[in-house]
Formats: structure tokens, sequence, C-alpha cells
């Protein structure tokens, strides 16, 4: 078993190793030209018999296999070289990425692969808490990376040992197969309960690294349960195995949708009559992603996500290039959202926001917009059913891991820093507000249209000073309904900072008020402005809410609690 540690991977060489297999196939090359040119050299068989010419031909095909064996052991030990290579370059990667982000840190990663950092007196317990979480989850990425790239260069220590070994001693019709026959590694086993912690998004994105193109590749196309639901690796490849559990799901449908049509007892009541519903839901659900990510606009769509529970689809679609995105924003819809009825408005409304996003951007920065409908929002059929209901933050709960897990995964699946921004709307805030209290990596986060959170104080968040922000229109009605909702109105947690929805004099002229629960993303308004530009990291374009605002909305939510507080528990 091999010994190597964190200190050997540096000093690895790939390229050398590379070196010494093209010269060993040169070689190969060299002695099959040997070997024509002994076979060609054999005179033919009328022109020269007896027992000279039996034992001539004798004496070349001896040298002539036993050079062929010499030919086929130099093969075994390129591949073993090449296979050597790939797993060294691979774990290379491993500790340079540890490196980059440990730099960016500011802290390094010393010889035993342990990540030191500076000690900070921070004064600002908000920006403490922050601090305090950033390092949390920079101690598990490098940590994840630094364990990977240790196992990885072990095995390809051992592995390469025992085939060099088989490839001097072994017998000829034993030497060990090609590279290219090895089966993917699998990769971390997926938690019960979802990627519910950064240790398994940070595992999932060390996996990725450890394998070879040539690997990554196979992964996708044979195994895209693999790929296409695992937070922590890169956009482009979860993309691409999506789409092919995408056309399965499409396909399974399908089958069951003819087999119920087929059923001559479903034109009767239940379950037969519901089975057939319920399967045309769901494929027409389908039928809006693959039409949303084949969109021929000109705006790339990448799918992060597709899934489905309790006959709802869920799905998860980028407008823009998330792995090469400087902003990436995220979209978290409310009550009543679903695949079917809201996926095509939403892209085409999230499309506009990216565009005037990178209108504004500094230097030329790209921006990515994510519509997460990757959680079964809450009905209007669901009102009688409690624990499902609009009123409980049941669902939000329930879902907030896998939220949180997908926030962190996109940055821990780059090799270069992300500003990360979540927008949530109205219900999608809870998700939200329950996400922040879990391990995940967040940069700013805009509420709006938020029933409450279960938020008391920021640093519980791990946001940074001024992270936190909220949308509260003049005459959106669900945030005055926040005592009857559990947790607080986001405006009380202390810390949050209120952002203008409603235009007073002074105000660009061009921007309009928000009105109602629905108005926030409408062109044109003040609430528009801001999500874009905090998605775009422009602190500078961002308008506070006013005075007048402020004194407005206190005005309605006295009104509404003294009308409330008769049928409040």
């Amino acid at each position: 078993m091999s010994d190597l540690v964190f200190g050997d991977i540096r000093r690895f060489r790939p390229a050398l190793v590379r070196e010494a297999r093209d010269r060993i196939m040169l070689e190969r090359q060299r002695i099959g030209r040997v070997m024509t040119e002994l076979l060609a050299s054999r005179p033919p068989a009328t022109a020269w018999s007896g027992p000279a010419a039996q034992a001539s031909f004798t004496r070349t095909s001896e040298a002539v296999g036993a050079l062929g064996e010499i030919a086929n052991r130099l093969v075994v030990t390129a591949h073993a070289l090449a296979r050597l290579a790939d797993l060294m370059q691979a774990s290379l990667e491993l500790v340079r990425h540890a490196e980059r982000r440990a730099a960016e840190g500011g802290g390094q990663v010393d010889g035993l692969g342990q990540l030191i950092l500076p000690r900070l007196v921070v004064l600002d317990p908000v920006l403490a808490a922050h601090l305090v979480r950033q390092e949390s989850l920079l101690r598990e990425e490098v940590f994840r990376d630094v364990r990977q790239a240790e196992s990885l260069a072990r095995q390809a220590d051992d592995e390469a040992a025992g085939r060099l070994v088989a490839a001097v001693r072994g017998p000829a019709d034993a030497l060990p197969p090609a590279p290219a026959k090895l089966p993917v590694p699998a990769p971390p086993s997926l938690p019960d309960n979802g990627f519910i912690h950064p240790d398994s998004v940070f595992a999932n994105a060390s996996w990725w690294r450890s394998l070879t193109p040539e690997e990554k590749g196979r992964a996708i196309r044979d195994h895209p349960q693999w790929v296409g639901p695992r937070d922590g690796l890169p956009a482009w490849a979860r993309h691409q195995a999506n789409l092919e559990l995408l056309a399965r799901a499409e396909r399974n449908v399908a089958a069951r949708l003819a087999a119920a049509r087929r059923n001559p007892f479903h034109l009767l009541p239940e379950p037969w009559e519901d089975e057939v519903e319920r399967a045309e839901r769901y494929a027409q659900a389908l039928r809006t992603v693959r039409d949303v990510v084949s969109r021929q606009d000109g705006v790339p769509r990448q799918l992060l996500a597709i899934g489905g529970a309790d006959g709802l689809v869920t799905a998860v679609v980028a407008v823009g290039d998330v792995d090469r995105a400087d902003h990436v924003a995220t979209f978290v819809g409310g009550f009543t959202t679903t695949v079917k009825g809201d996926l095509r408005p939403l892209d085409s409304e999230l499309v506009g926001m990216r565009h005037e996003a990178t209108a504004v951007a500094q230097d030329g920065a790209e921006v990515a917009v994510v519509a997460w409908l990757g959680y079964p929002a809450p009905q209007i059929s669901g009102l009688s059913q409690w624990r499902r209901s609009v009123a409980t933050d049941s669902i939000a709960r329930d879902r907030a891991d896998e939220l949180a897990a997908f926030l962190t995964g996109l940055d821990a699946a780059r090799d270069t820093p992300l500003h990360s921004t979540l927008w949530a709307h109205s219900y999608g805030s809870a998700v939200a507000g329950n996400a922040l209290l879990l391990p995940g990596d967040i940069d700013d986060v805009v509420l709006f249209g938020s029933p409450g959170v279960p938020i008391r104080k920021l640093e519980s968040t791990g946001l940074k000073p001024g992270g936190l922000n909220v949308l509260d229109a003049p005459t959106d009605v669900v945030p005055l309904l926040a005592p009857a909702f559990p947790g607080v109105s986001a405006l009380r947690v202390p810390g949050a900072r209120r952002l203008a929805t409603m235009h007073v004099n002074g105000m660009p002229e061009r921007l309009r008020t928000s009105f109602g629960h629905s108005q926030y993303t409408a062109p044109g308004t003040l609430s528009r402005h801001n999500l874009i530009a905090v998605a775009a990291g422009r602190p500078d374009l961002v308008i506070p809410a006013s005075e007048q605002e402020v004194q407005f909305r206190a005005f309605l939510l006295r009104t509404g609690l003294a009308v409330a507080r008769p049928f409040l528990p």
C-alpha cells in the first residue's frame, strides 16, 4: 500500500511520465518495423527447403514471437504510464485547487495538507459570524480536496506498480487489460435526506475533479444519475446528464400514459382516471422543460436538475453559463409555483433581467440567472392538508437543505470565485430563510413579498453586513400576514436592509412604484432595479426605501394587526 502524502503530490510531474510513455511507444513502433522486416526477409518455401531451411524458419519465428511479446509488454507499460499520468494530473489539480482556495481566503496549505489562516480580531458580530462561516466552508473544501488527492495518488501509485510489475514479470497471456476497460469510480453516496451539509457538496466536487477527462465523459454517458442531480459538479456536466435523465423521464411517462389509456377501466372513477390525469400533467411539465431548454433565442440554457415527487415535476434551469459567469442570481418561486405553469414565463422574464444585470455589471462581468423550481411549492389543492399548506413552513423546512446545497455547489464546482445572489419571492422566502440557517455559501439575499422567515439574528445566517435585503411593496398584503405565519417579518431581522419599492420625489423618474404581490419583477419598477443591482454586484446602484415608504408600511402593519389580532393564536 502506497504511503504518498500531500507534500509528495506537490512534486508530481505528469509531463515527465507522459514523455516516458511516448518514448516507449516509439520503441514499440521500432520493434514493429523489425518484426516486419524479419517476416519479409524469409525466403518462400519453394525457393529453399531442407533441414537448414526449417531451422532458419523456426529461429525467425521464435525471434518474431519474442519481439512480439516484448512489444506487448511495452504497450502494457505505456498504458500503465498513461493511466498513471492522468491520475497524477487529477491529483495535482486537486492540490492546486485547494491551494487556490486557501490563497483566496488569505491563507495557505502547509506541507501536511493543513489549512493555515490568519487570526483576525473583528468587533462587528455580524462580520465575525460571516467570517466564521466562510472559514468553516473553506476548511471543509480544502480538507476534501486534500484527502481526495492523497487517496487518488495512492491509488495511482499502487495501480501503476501492479501493472508495471506484471508487464515485466507476468506471463504474456495474463497481462493486465487496457485502462479504458476500468470502471468509472463511483461517487460519494447521497445522504438519505439530501445534501444537507457542505461536506457532501465538497466531496462531490472533489470526486469529479479526481476523474480523468475520459472517465468524466463515461460518467455522463453511462451514469447520468451520478452527475445530473449532484450539487458541486460543473453546470455543463450536469446539463448533459440531465438531458439524458429528461429523455428517460419522457419515455417512462409516455409508456405509463399509454398503459393507463389502454386500461379499459380508465373512464371509471379513481384510481384509473386519476392515473391518466396525473400522467398527462407530468408529461406536460416535462414538455415545458424540454421546450425551455431547447429555446433558440441566442441565450444558452443549462438544465441543472430534473426530478419529481407527488405527481409534480421539479426543475432547475439556468439562463446563461453558470460555469463562466461572475455573478449568478438564483430565483426561488413561492405559493402555486409549478414547472408546468410558470417555467416558460419565468424563463422569459429572467432572460430580460439577466440582460439588464449584464448591462450594469462592471468590467464586462458575465451574469447568469437560475430558476430554482426544485421543490414542490404549496398549491391551492394543498390547503386542505395542513402540513402541505402555505400557512405552515413545513415544506420550506423540509426542502431548505436542497437549496442550501445547490447554492454552495455553484461555488464548489468552480475554479474561480463567484458572487452568488438569492432572490426569493413569497413562500420561497421561507425556503430561503431556512436555507440561510444551514451551512452554505451565499453572498447576498433579496426577499420580496415575504410572509416571514425563521431568522432571529443576522449572525445566524452567516451573511456579511448588508447581505440581507427586503422588498416590501406598498399594497402587498402578504408581508402583513407575517404575524400569522411561522417566524418573523423579514424586516424585523436586525441588520436587514429595506430597499425601495415606492417612488418618491428625488428618485429616478424612469422607475415606478411596485404594487401588489406579483409586481416585484415587472419591468421599470424600483423593485426590479434593486434586484438587478444586488445581483450584478452594484451596491452603488441600490436605492434604499424612503422614510415615506417606511412610514406608509408601518401604518398598514398597525392597521393589519388591529384587524387580525382577534384571529391570531
